[in-house]
């Protein structure tokens, strides 16, 4: 409860920085699209490499060495892979800033503007931000040791401690840039509020990483403890700290690919777009990934604990069981959450970014994008507890190789959206949408096929069937419960539309009597 209380914290104050970006800069900056751009390299390795792979090798080793060799060993270990991770994201950071300086302008055969029709900003801004990478890797890795040491709070605060940090920054810029509530619209003047922000970003890495020093002192990482004995000898620590790094090879693989394809649309985005194009991509995915991560992310990573053990086990009754019971109760939230963003797509929009700068044509760009992920919704969370499944019994290469397939599919769509229906934003997330599906539909005949598991006792069709009228059904009333207060304002008559679309769906489940609504009241009630 208190990690996802701090994660939903850090989500809302994420699209409070947003919607002040999106106030500052407007809706068709061709600067704020280059900092989106440079942001997202370092916020990719981030994702695949600081909080995800790195993070949970050391955690599975460090629990291993404080259980057989004590506290001492496990801090010991901890500072020498402090030491190794810092090495390798040196090396990361200093590539990537090279990389940033001088790689060509277009890209070779195919003559891409892949930084955009002006370069310039990119390749200043990525520069600018990539350090970032080191400080929030070794937060991660930081969190990651409190996690095993049984202290929950401080790493769970530290994301929202980094969107305070941005938020100030963004602050900062408005009060001294802006002039009658609105911020400059030259170029020049634009990129100097970026390269403020890009310091803010270092320095809100640098917070996040700071906040948790105290409580590595008090779970005893800074100092040996008097009279403290390690069991363990220099060699096998330098041992079980390579072991961190090579556990993580497989971890990092699998989210790699996806982080990738993310990256991929982005800087798509940025070659092929008009002015503004990057922008609606990107805020349009910061709304996607809020219900994604309140549900099936967050499911995806309780559960899978469980589908480890039982795979272990060999259990594989129980395991099919669990997965596709946690399939369900994912689609019985994702399936609401989808149909409402694409019912709701543009007041959603227009209430959080629709301000300063961001004018009424950038809210409906937006939302078309939005519309579009809204599809990708289930598949996309489906995949992610799929592929955990084929982990759990120690299958990491098909994920992978689906995952490689998808991406260059989804990069050839991408190019047929864009460059050969002359699609915007929303054609990248088609491509987006298309891939998800079929990522998902190649993944599960694998689970009886290869990875040879029972055969599903769900009657799969029938439940999904029921969930997804109940959802249309949500969807309906909410359109029109918005559209009758639409006179109003725009918080009303969007908190009005969602509370309807919720009862309607509610009522639905029940009258449908869909299993996750009666386990869902019973939870309730216990």
């Amino acid at each position: 409860m208190l990690v996802s209380v701090a994660t939903f914290a850090s989500r809302i104050l994420g699209f409070a920085r947003e919607s002040i970006a999106a106030l500052l800069f407007g809706d068709s900056s061709a600067i704020f699209d280059a900092f989106i751009t440079a942001w997202r390299i370092p916020n990719l390795f981030r994702r695949f490499l600081g909080e995800g792979a790195i993070s949970t090798a050391l955690q599975t080793r460090l629990a291993e060495v404080d259980s057989d060799h004590g506290d001492e060993a496990g801090r010991r270990l901890f500072w020498r892979t402090v030491g190794m991770v810092t090495r390798l994201l040196l090396v990361v950071a200093g590539v990537m800033m090279v990389g940033a300086a001088f790689l060509p302008d277009q890209m070779p055969i195919t003559g891409w503007n892949w930084l955009g029709a002006d370069p310039a900003p990119v390749r200043e801004l990525a520069i600018r931000v990539m350090p970032f990478v080191i400080f929030i890797c070794l937060s991660a890795l930081v969190g990651g040791a409190l996690y095993v040491r049984g202290h929950f709070l401080t790493p769970s605060l530290a994301p929202a401690m980094m969107n305070v940090c941005w938020i100030s920054t963004l602050i900062i810029i408005y009060f001294h840039y802006s002039v009658d509530g609105l911020a400059p619209s030259d170029p020049e003047t634009q990129l100097e509020m970026a390269r403020w922000l890009a310091s803010g970003v270092l320095v809100a890495g640098v917070m996040q990483l700071v906040i948790q020093v105290p409580a590595l002192s008090r779970n005893g990482f800074l100092r040996a403890a008097p009279g403290a004995h390690c069991s363990i000898s220099p060699a096998e620590l330098a041992k079980s700290a390579r072991d961190v790094i090579a556990r993580s090879a497989p971890l990092a693989l699998g989210a790699a690919v996806y982080q990738i394809n993310v990256l991929s649309d982005g800087l798509m985005a940025e070659g092929l777009l008009p002015d503004g194009g990057p922008t609606a991509h990107y805020l349009a995915n910061r709304v996607q990934q809020f219900p994604l991560a309140l549900i099936a992310v967050a499911a995806t990573s309780s559960v899978f604990p469980a589908l480890k053990l039982l795979g272990h086990k060999s259990r594989y009754q129980e395991l099919r069981q669990l997965h596709d019971k946690t399939q369900l109760g994912i689609a019985f939230l994702a399936l609401p959450a989808g149909a409402g963003l694409f019912a709701l797509a543009e007041p959603i929009t227009s209430l959080l970014f629709e301000h300063g700068s961001f004018t009424s044509e950038g809210v409906v760009r937006q939302a078309a994008v939005l519309r579009m992920l809204a599809l990708a919704l289930l598949p996309a969370g489906a995949v992610g507890l799929t592929s955990r499944t084929y982990y759990a019994i120690g299958d990491f290469k098909t994920p992978v190789r689906i995952s490689i397939m998808m991406l260059l599919s989804n990069i050839i769509l991408n190019l047929v959206f864009v460059v050969g229906f002359d699609m915007d934003a929303d054609g990248l997330a088609l491509g987006t949408v298309i891939s998800s599906w079929g990522n998902l539909i190649l993944l599960l005949p694998g689970l009886t096929g290869r990875l040879s598991l029972p055969k599903s006792e769900s009657a799969w069709a029938r439940r999904l069937f029921t969930q997804g009228t109940a959802a249309i059904l949500c969807s309906v009333a909410a359109y029109f419960a918005h559209d009758a207060l639409a006179s109003h304002s725009k918080l009303l008559a969007l908190t009005s539309a969602v509370a309807t679309g919720a009862s309607v769906y509610a009522l639905s489940a029940l009258l449908f009597r869909i299993p996750e609504a009666g386990a869902f009241l019973r939870r309730i009630r216990g």
